[in-house]
């Protein structure tokens, strides 16, 4: 059964409802559903396993066994500690939360205990592996008693208190992955010396600088190499709490640089959702959905503050409705693996039962008072009202993005450049808060991506990596790389063929969609698709299709999709995926095809024109193709070969040259 907001207060929050108490409520409602499966104080949390893809598999040693434990305790936590910090009495399911967490942090902290969950140290000698899923938890474990130090912390004995912070220092000391991991290291070690326990300064230190290296521009941190979620729900979340917790007090200096990248991001990250607060489905972990809202909150943790509090509250309110709100996000009363519904493609390996419960550090926000302009201020939307029906681009060049938010739909787009995972949710041409993910399709016609078959691996493929070369007046440039990978698309390294298969893309944004003018280098004959968005067939109904000479469309209620085939494309196609997509079983894929039986047949140019909507209107034959004319350039102003001169109708022209591109890909 989905969250309700109950006595929405439509005067403060006229967009939502939610106020401060509802957020209470909404935490609640989720260590509620927790707790179903809990028995009495002395049972741990152990979620019923939902697919088989996740961990711990049979096999596997104890220590994953563990950690699927730990999980459930650490990350409920950081949505129970909220809840514990506004009412110590507070119960689920009869049992009083403050007094269970209490007793299973001590019984996952003794080594004498069933459920003790491990130390890193001896695993190191048991196992011989350097990194262990408990590092992360011992993160979340720091946050949740920080934020309910007073109820629980401060209750235990001398005794009690350090045999958690000896596992917290084992931990915290312990080996880390080199990327958004080295916070959860610095959370638990900066929680011990704010307790008044002894850590290694040169570690901590150590930590601290590497991150701090990652950083990249535009408030953006690469994640080793990824740009992804892990920006607003890791750098974001956890720079602000270090700053809180310890940085403006002892290390004034680096809390100013952590502070200044966050004004940085936090004034464009409100552009990443649509209008009503919908995210995009975008990058790995996104079974952790409302979790990327934690920055938002986060932000007000902040001495400099720069975020509008009503259209922050506003849109993590709504982020967190467009899935609590849902049926379809519980299976046995918590979150499910999946988006909306299970969805197992989302399931990464290291994701247990417990995982999504990462939703929780939106609540972060809890720890702000009440008086907080967070929540005294009254919802608004932000920019949205000044955009009216016009499009407004944001070109973040630090990790090679440009954000779209369009007023007419309200609906957000981002096109990605340094793009180095072959994984479909992060290699797609662009990420729409209006249309859901989908697997990969070896047969071809991927939503919104090229698919290449050329006989060197077995059925379509899609790009291995998205190289970032430039923004110039007004299109953005990147390059596809298309090279076979190491056995079925693998998703490491990749087998060098004996040519280049390149595309290099130029996105020219309309209103309603892009004009993409693409260079085809690929030396070998081939098939390729365009496919765009994908329509789920809601309730199970299948999309409507139409075309015509050069045009194709299709539509659901709500959602319309249509290509124009204006150069170089053979023909336009639509196909029905089955169990492809995160919001239904079946889908529609409209894409165009280009088939090249030439070995050396030299470069070619494609053009095509992308819309969608988010009505049941239709488009004008002028929308259909914006296209005035073109010219093929058989060598563009730099030099290069096959540049285009193209001339819309609302009267822009743009000279498509693609320039010295293997000296500025960045990725």
């Amino acid at each position: 059964m989905a969250f309700k907001v109950s006595d929405p207060d439509y005067e403060r929050s006229p967009f939502t409802g939610m106020t401060r108490e509802h957020w209470v409520q909404a935490a609640k409602f989720l260590v509620d559903g927790v707790f179903r499966h809990v028995g009495s104080s002395d049972e741990p949390i152990v979620i019923p396993k939902q697919s088989e893809v996740c961990y711990p598999q049979a096999d596997e040693p104890p220590h994953r066994f563990q950690a699927a434990e730990f999980e459930g305790l650490a990350r409920t936590f950081m949505a129970a500690a909220p809840v514990i910090a506004e009412d110590p009495s507070a119960e689920s399911n009869g049992i009083r939360l403050r007094d269970y967490y209490a007793h299973q942090i001590l019984l996952a902290s003794d080594p004498s205990s069933d459920r003790y969950v491990g130390s890193i140290s001896e695993f190191f000698e048991k196992y011989e592996r350097m990194q262990y899923q408990q590092t992360v938890e011992g993160g979340a474990l720091a946050v949740g008693l920080m934020q309910c130090r007073e109820q629980i912390w401060e209750r235990y004995s001398d005794a009690e208190k350090a045999q958690v912070a000896a596992l917290l220092s084992d931990w915290g000391h312990g080996q880390t992955i080199g990327h958004n991991w080295r916070f959860f290291n610095v959370l638990m070690l900066t929680f011990l010396k704010v307790t008044g326990y002894e850590v290694n300064e040169l570690v901590l230190k150590d930590h601290l600088q590497h991150l701090m290296a990652q950083y990249s521009g535009d408030g953006w941190y690469s994640d080793d190499p990824c740009y992804d979620f892990y920006n607003p729900w890791g750098y974001h979340f956890y720079g602000p709490l270090w700053c809180r917790w310890y940085g403006y007090e002892h290390e004034p200096e680096l809390a100013a640089v952590i502070e200044q990248r966050n004004r940085e991001f936090i004034v464009n990250w409100p552009r990443f959702y649509s209008r009503d607060g919908k995210q995009l489905m975008w990058g790995r972990s996104l079974i952790y959905r409302f979790g990327s809202s934690a920055a938002l909150g986060a932000h007000f943790l902040m001495n400099d503050r720069v975020l509008n509090p009503g259209f922050a509250r506003r849109l993590a309110s709504a982020n967190m409705l467009q899935f609590m709100a849902r049926d379809d996000l519980y299976v046995n009363g918590v979150p499910c693996l999946g988006y909306y519904g299970p969805f197992d493609p989302l399931v990464q390996f290291y994701s247990c039962a417990a995982s999504p419960f990462w939703v929780a550090k939106i609540f972060v926000a809890l720890a702000l008072p009440a008086d907080s302009p967070f929540w005294t201020a009254e919802e608004n939307e932000g920019f949205w009202p000044e955009l009216g029906d016009r499009t407004e681009i944001v070109e973040l060049e630090g990790p090679g993005i440009q954000v779209i938010n369009r007023g007419d739909t309200g609906g957000t787009e981002i096109l990605t450049g340094k793009v180095p995972q072959h994984m479909p949710y992060y290699n797609q041409l662009s990420f729409n808060t209006e249309y859901c993910y989908e697997d990969l399709n070896e047969e071809g016609s991927n939503p919104i991506n090229y698919s290449l078959s050329d006989g060197l691996t077995e059925g379509y493929r899609l790009p291995l990596t998205i190289g970032f070369s430039k923004f110039k007046d007004g299109v953005m440039y990147r390059t596809l790389n298309m090279k076979a990978g190491g056995g079925s698309n693998s998703l490491l390294g990749y087998v060098p063929n004996k040519g280049m298969e390149r595309i290099d893309l130029a996105d020219i944004i309309i209103p309603g969609g892009v004009i993409r003018v693409d260079r085809i280098r690929m030396p070998l004959s081939n098939t390729l698709h365009l496919g765009h968005y994908a329509l789920p067939h809601l309730d199970g109904k299948a999309a409507v299709v139409a075309s015509g000479s050069n045009t194709i469309r299709a539509s659901i209620e709500g959602r319309k999709v249509a290509m124009t085939a204006v150069h170089g494309w053979d023909g336009l196609n639509a196909a029905v995926h089955h169990s492809k997509n995160a919001e239904a079983d079946d889908s529609t894929v409209i894409y165009a095809e280009r088939i090249d039986a030439e070995r050396y047949g030299g470069m070619e140019i494609l053009i095509a024109v992308m819309l969608h909507r988010q009505d049941d209107g239709e488009w004008t034959d002028d929308e259909l193709m914006p296209i005035r004319s073109f010219e093929i350039l058989p060598w563009a102003p730099s030099g290069q070969p096959c540049g285009v001169r193209i001339e819309l109708k609302d009267g822009r022209s743009f000279t498509i040259d693609y320039g010295n591109v293997e000296g500025c890909l960045r990725g």
